[in-house]
């Protein structure tokens, strides 16, 4: 598994993208699996999948250097809505604006966000500073504040839908000077409210519970910069219920990190995503890849 994402209006409707066979989807809650017709979705490695909010038939995929999309539920696929010219960048992720579905970012491995207006038909860089983004968000308290995780230039945050930016995250600052690793960041979540965003850093978790204008770090089981977080995920409900993996361990909490609870991974595999459902947080999923991988 390379992604693992819920439909935002559908909580039993669930993409995977897997590493070398393409786009896999669930309408039952993981319990059965399809694959599309479209044959470029059935092999390669999907990296990121994104749904409208306000119409879930509405959703893209990416793959290398190509973003697909479907206004069919996944039936057919434009697979040239997005079309990076340079053959070594790669899409790295993609999100939908919840409060205007015609509102699209893109980021790539040169560190570039991308964005359209008009659900793909054109596109703009409104991000170029570098450093291998890895992961947007489009913040679920206001959709303008975006953040960007970097695997070099930590988190910079926009609150203007991108026009400009701000390092949020810089090592050289004094709060955060201390944190060897934190400016290589893996994942960012957030709640359903968007009150309480969670990063992976190579340092370790940190948290931001001012839609990300600030982060504190974590206190966590595992030493700084010990084992590596895997995955990640936060509570949609609950900004306290967190859980990560390292290594063959599952951690947990209930109070923000305050006590962590542990858990032997369940299968001998790698832990590469992590969900918990936006009702049940007794549902988790999780997403794996073999140890060689």
């Amino acid at each position: 598994v390379n992604e693992l994402v819920i439909d935002p209006s559908d909580r039993f409707t669930l993409y995977l993208g897997s590493i070398a066979n393409g786009l896999f989807y669930s309408y039952d809650a993981a319990e059965g699996w399809m694959r599309p017709r479209e044959n470029y979705l059935r092999e390669g490695r999907v990296r990121a999948v994104a749904v409208d909010a306000n119409d879930k038939c509405t959703l893209y995929v990416s793959r290398g250097q190509k973003l697909a999309k479907s206004t069919d539920c996944g039936r057919t696929f434009d697979t040239e809505t997005y079309v990076d010219p340079r053959a070594d960048v790669v899409i790295t992720d993609v999100e939908v604006d919840w409060f205007n579905g015609n509102t699209i970012y893109v980021v790539n491995t040169v560190g570039e966000v991308l964005k359209s207006t008009d659900a793909g038909a054109t596109w703009t860089t409104v991000y170029s500073k570098g450093g291998f983004a890895r992961d947007i968000e489009v913040s679920n308290a206001d959709s303008r504040i975006l953040l960007l995780g970097t695997a070099k230039k930590g988190i910079h945050r926009s609150g203007d839908a991108g026009a400009t930016w701000t390092e949020v995250l810089d090592k050289d600052a004094d709060a955060y000077k201390n944190l060897d690793g934190v400016e290589n960041v893996q994942n960012l979540v957030q709640t359903k409210a968007g009150d309480a965003l969670w990063a992976s850093t190579e340092y370790g978790l940190i948290r931001s519970a001012d839609t990300g204008q600030t982060w504190s770090a974590v206190p966590l089981i595992t030493p700084p910069s010990g084992v590596g977080i895997t995955a990640l995920a936060v509570d949609p409900r609950d900004g306290n219920h967190v859980m990560y993996v390292a290594g063959s361990t599952v951690y947990a909490t209930l109070n923000g990190g305050a006590r962590w609870e542990t858990e032997q991974m369940p299968v001998n595999a790698r832990a590469f995503q992590l969900i918990i459902d936006p009702e049940q947080s007794q549902t988790v999923y999780m997403g794996l890849r073999s140890i060689e991988e």
